[in-house]
């Protein structure tokens, strides 16, 4: 299966788009559904960030989709013209603490860690990239496309 994309406008309307773009493409790819339903928590999370804190308010802005499947690794990439981003400088959610002494925010980017296997995000080209990637383990990878040799 080769990558795809997809753009939408960065607004909360296209959060069921960009899911359903992202499911149809881990079915295809072989993607273990409770792999599959991690990232697509995890894509939520940036998709609903970017929406309410990349753009100022007023201004229309998009977010662009790439997915790059392979035999181990499902690579989506979220891209997005917004205001510079870097989740390094967010503090760590103090988790020892109760709902009521935490402060708000921070839990986010800390639960999309938790679900996929390697998180990163940096500006590139005057864009934010956030990728986000699923390891799929050996034993539940999809068998190669095409079913055999080809003799070439």
């Amino acid at each position: 299966m080769t990558s795809a994309r997809l753009r939408l406008s960065a607004t909360l309307d296209n959060l069921l788009a960009a899911r359903t773009f992202l499911k149809s493409l881990a079915e295809q790819a072989g993607l273990d559904p409770r792999l599959a339903g991690r990232l697509e928590l995890a894509l939520e999370e940036v998709f609903v960030n970017i929406c309410h804190y990349a753009y100022p308010t007023g201004q229309p802005g998009e977010i662009e989709l790439r997915v790059c499947p392979g035999s181990d690794r499902f690579v989506l990439d979220v891209l997005d013209d917004g205001q510079p981003f870097d989740p390094e400088t967010q503090p760590e959610p103090v988790l020892s603490t109760t709902l009521e002494q935490r402060a708000i925010g921070g839990l986010g980017w800390f639960l999309t860690r938790q679900m996929v296997s390697e998180l990163s995000c940096r500006r590139e080209q005057g864009r934010n990239l956030t990728t986000l990637v699923i390891q799929q383990p050996a034993g539940q990878r999809p068998p190669p496309q095409g079913g055999g040799l080809s003799g070439h």
